[in-house]
């Protein structure tokens, strides 16, 4: 029985919500998981009990046969599933159909539209997919080539797309077209509702992967395909700017809360390992160096978790969150690859092994810094979004009453932002604008950890919020110090502040990590 404590910000009913999903994964994915990951196969049996279960249609409205999720709904779901089973692949095919797939047809779509494709998607009946990156276009996906020439006939559809998930198990993808020659930007292109039925379509190769390896990525290309014209999804030439707008924040939500799953998943693997695994004649889990690591990785979890729960709900309440959603994947692909290698580091030899189960998730967790975006986009997209210290003021404030060198730290990156608004330099310099990004994705994730040191919950007593804030404070602060470096010209004095506080920090962290440990060890 999965411990509740493992994931404290959930309702009772989303928690029994969110077992309902890890129970399905674990008992139904998880046990075929290393054969199907080692044999790089598709389970169409595994997919028949995703849509048994509902969850093939988990995102799509309930007048088409789904089960009408919201975001934040969604978010448990593929953060359930990874905790359950770790298994990348599957989880990035069931979240490709259901969201990138199935919600630009619940965005964009006629009625025709949805009426035709929803049911089916929900169903399971067709894998539903993605078509954007090209060849030659991958981070600057507004430049892809593939053409619709508008016939008599309908659309001729002729290009070609890579990197596509479900590509040869899916039966319906919207794919992006240029439609206008009219600059090579984002506006001339539209969206396409193309189904592998007609003729044209071709899956022209079968990609083989680093990592998630149980889903099915191609090569896909269309040759003088003929589309009816009722098949143009959205807008003319603006398919590109609309889909991207309304459902890239879904993608990089509800993907990336499978990160926060898998980390878990490691996280009690790690601990039930260490407990267990004597050296020198004692458990390892005596051992500050392996403290240290699992009661990193716990802090990690919960600082993605709140991180991504906290922009899902701004998106349930229709609130435009590009920037969050850029900084929420951005934040927590980075710390799962440290969660990754420290558990495969922790378990060692054992950790190397394919049966051991974290040596899959150290090769899939990449993907995460480099689909929907990789994370220099995401720093670009995260600083070009910056409201301005006058919108930016409105939303964050200094702590008045400060309590602790946490507090210290945050209200020091609060006027380094400050300060850093008006030097014209980070918008012309790529290196200033990344570490402009990273203080700022620093500062919001600490000032969600002050916040949520105010609201109770039950299952996560305030003693143990303060002592992970401090936590993640420091851990995070050490990891981005390199980064924030660069701004020491324009900042210099704030830097010395903030590196004289961390170093009031590192002398406690030890005494941290072994109460917090003690706490912890309850949890498996």
């Amino acid at each position: 029985m999965r411990n509740k404590k493992l994931n404290p910000y959930l309702s009772e009913e989303e928690s029994d919500f969110f077992d309902t999903v890890f129970h399905f994964s674990q008992e139904k994915v998880l046990p075929s998981a290393e054969e199907r990951d080692e044999k790089e196969i598709w389970s169409s049996e595994l997919w028949t009990e995703f849509s048994k279960a509902g969850l093939t249609g988990l995102s799509i409205p309930t007048e088409y046969g789904g089960q009408g999720a919201s975001c934040l709904q969604c978010s448990h779901a593929t953060d359930a599933f990874a905790a359950g089973c770790l298994d990348g692949g599957m989880g990035l095919s069931w979240a490709a159909h259901m969201i990138i797939g199935a919600m630009p047809i619940v965005f964009q779509g006629s009625e025709e539209q949805k009426q035709k494709y929803l049911p089916k998607i929900a169903t399971g009946e067709w894998i539903a997919g993605f078509a954007l990156s090209e060849p030659a276009s991958g981070s600057d996906a507004a430049s892809l080539l593939t053409k619709a020439e508008e016939t008599e006939k309908g659309w001729k559809l002729n290009g070609s797309k890579m990197f596509i998930t479900n590509g040869p198990v899916g039966h319906v993808f919207v794919t992006m077209a240029r439609t206008s020659e009219k600059g090579r930007g984002p506006l001339g292109i539209s969206a396409f509702l193309v189904e592998k039925e007609r003729p044209g379509f071709r899956v022209s190769k079968v990609l083989k992967k680093l990592g998630h390896h149980t889903s099915m990525t191609a090569e896909l290309s269309f040759d003088d395909m003929i589309l009816p014209k009722e098949n143009l999804l959205g807008p003319l030439n603006s398919g590109f700017l609309r889909i991207g707008k309304e459902t890239l924040e879904w993608e990089r939500t509800v993907f990336v809360a499978g990160l926060s799953g898998a980390m878990e998943f490691c996280f009690r693997s790690g601990l039930k390992y260490a407990k267990e695994r004597v050296q020198f004649g004692k458990s390892i889990s005596t051992f500050y160096a392996m403290k240290d690591i699992l009661t990193r990785n716990w802090v990690y979890i919960q600082a993605a978790r709140r991180l991504i729960y906290w922009v899902a709900q701004r998106k349930d309440a229709g609130i435009p969150s590009p920037l969050e959603s850029s900084l929420g994947k951005l934040i927590s692909s980075e710390i799962s690859e440290d969660v990754a290698k420290d558990t495969v580091q922790l378990l060692g030899g054992y950790g190397y092994m394919k049966e051991y189960a974290v040596e899959r998730f150290y090769r899939d967790v990449k993907l995460g810094t480099i689909g929907g975006g990789t994370s220099e986009i995401q720093r670009s997209i995260i600083a070009s979004l910056y409201p301005g210290k006058t919108k930016f003021m409105v939303e964050f404030e200094k702590i008045k009453e400060v309590k602790s060198s946490a507090d210290e730290i945050q209200n020091i990156l609060y006027d380094i932002l400050i300060a850093m608004d008006s030097v014209s330099a980070r918008k012309k310099m790529q290196s200033l604008e990344f570490a402009f990004a990273d203080a700022l994705s620093l500062f919001v994730i600490l000032s969600l950890s002050e916040k949520d040191l105010h609201t109770e919950h039950s299952m996560y007593p305030k003693a143990e919020k303060l002592a992970d804030r401090t936590l993640l404070t420091y851990y995070l602060t050490g990891k981005y110090l390199s980064s924030l470096s660069r701004l020491s010209e324009y900042v210099g004095s704030e830097l010395d502040s903030l590196w004289q506080t961390f170093g009031k920090i590192s002398k406690q962290i030890e005494n941290i990590v072994n109460e917090r440990f003690d706490t912890l060890q309850e949890l498996v």
